[in-house]
């Protein structure tokens, strides 16, 4: 059985996947850190949090989040999975290119004992993405 925060997680990443940001938004705790390594950005509320996941359905509206696997380690949370969608908005200083993608994605999530992510890291490879979407030339 899941320990209660993959559940939590679990639950956030379906409310996600509605564009339940409402809901979503509390998976993180009032004060948090979530640092997005791909993009060198570091988030510190929940109103950050909700408008950084706001941001990937302005680049593509139907995103999803696939193939979601949980490892639990008690206080600490990872989770894989891809995030897959049609790019049919900007993203930073391309434009939308209308095509397909699918991005690998790893995040690893602190609780607290509220049950609240009170840090998170998310890895992903945005170079991979914008060469996928044509934006930049993969190297020779």
């Amino acid at each position: 059985m899941a320990s209660r925060n993959v559940e939590t997680l679990r639950q956030r990443h379906q409310e996600f996947n509605a564009k339940n940001f409402d809901q979503a938004m509390k998976l993180v705790a009032p004060k948090t850190k979530v640092v997005d390594h791909g993009r060198n950005i570091t988030l510190n509320s929940r109103e950050e949090f909700r408008g950084w996941m706001e941001g990937f359905f302005q680049m593509a509206s139907d995103i999803k989040l696939v193939d979601v696997r949980y490892i639990d380690g008690g206080e600490w949370v990872t989770a894989q999975f891809r995030g897959v969608g049609t790019q049919n908005g900007p993203m930073g200083p391309f434009p939308a290119s209308n095509k397909p993608f699918s991005l690998d994605v790893c995040e690893v999530w602190h609780f607290n004992a509220n049950g609240e992510a009170d840090e998170g890291h998310n890895y992903s490879d945005g170079m991979g993405l914008a060469m996928q979407l044509g934006h930049i030339k993969p190297p020779a």
